[in-house]
């Protein structure tokens, strides 16, 4: 399995692409309000796309959807053939078509045909938790609910001959017993949100700092660096690669926890 980085950025953010990820080259995890951008800077065609994955509706992590599936509107039809009968499969949570054709609608307009070329031409699944979902090449999906609003899900996948999962995507979430258990069963790389602040301290398992900092808005949404290496790295085998993901600027490498950068791949 190929894992590849097309962006790394969070909500707050001081310009970096945003978070988001292609497996195998088919498979798109989010679709940021930059999304075009992305696939564009990282060599990837439209029309390789088969499925979107959308594990909230955040805009960080949706906002460009509209922006794609215009332009996948337009490439499909334009080709020969019009690429009518090629799968295209979007998951997300629930209540995805009435989301789908708000956002759509508001992008362009209501009445622009590919608002219903969108909810008609797409096979639009709803997540389940604990349900697995087959994928193009030989992909299986797991969804476990997060720790994070609105109802967002991480992800775990691995491949069809394979009971264990071969990569496993936090998404945005805070600390919890869910954490622990969607860690608790493979994955040889593990991409987490570090979209946290403040320190860690391991003797009241609390955060600490984020306030002091003048950001008391903050709370425990995201996983901190500090808690990833106090909390997740204990929990993963040896063999496991850990990668950091969904921040505001670049971090400094402290030699401990890795930070994704736009365009790394990963072999798995």
């Amino acid at each position: 399995m190929e894992v590849k980085i097309l962006g790394v950025g969070g909500f707050e953010n001081e310009g970096l692409p945003f978070n988001s990820c292609l497996i195998d080259g088919h498979l798109l995890v989010e679709a940021p309000p930059d999304i075009l951008q992305s696939l564009m800077r990282e060599n990837v065609a439209l029309s390789d796309i088969d499925t979107i994955v959308i594990t909230h509706f955040h805009g960080d992590h949706c906002f460009g959807l509209p922006f794609l599936l215009f332009n996948l509107y337009l490439t499909r039809n334009k080709e020969e053939g019009g690429r009518e009968n090629v799968p295209l499969k979007l998951i997300a949570p629930s209540g995805l078509r009435e989301w789908m054709r708000t956002i759509l609608g508001l992008a362009i307009s209501p009445e622009h045909p590919y608002v219903e070329w969108s909810l008609s031409a797409l096979e639009a699944a709803e997540i389940k938790e604990g349900e697995r979902m087959k994928a193009a090449g030989g992909l299986w999906l797991e969804f476990f609910k997060a720790e994070h609003s609105p109802l967002t899900y991480s992800i775990r996948i691995g491949r069809e001959a394979e009971e264990a999962p071969l990569f496993i995507a936090t998404s945005d979430t805070k600390w919890s017993p869910r954490l622990e258990t969607l860690l608790s069963n493979g994955g040889r790389l593990v991409l987490c949100d570090s979209g946290g602040r403040g320190a860690f301290d391991a003797d009241t398992g609390t955060r600490v700092g984020t306030a002091a900092e003048g950001r008391p808005w903050e709370g425990e949404v995201h996983l901190s660096p500090a808690e990833i290496e106090a909390r997740v790295m204990p929990l993963l085998s040896p063999d496991t690669q850990l990668v950091a993901t969904h921040f505001g600027a670049v971090p400094p490498e402290n030699g401990r926890l890795r930070f994704a950068r736009n365009g790394d791949i990963y072999r798995i």
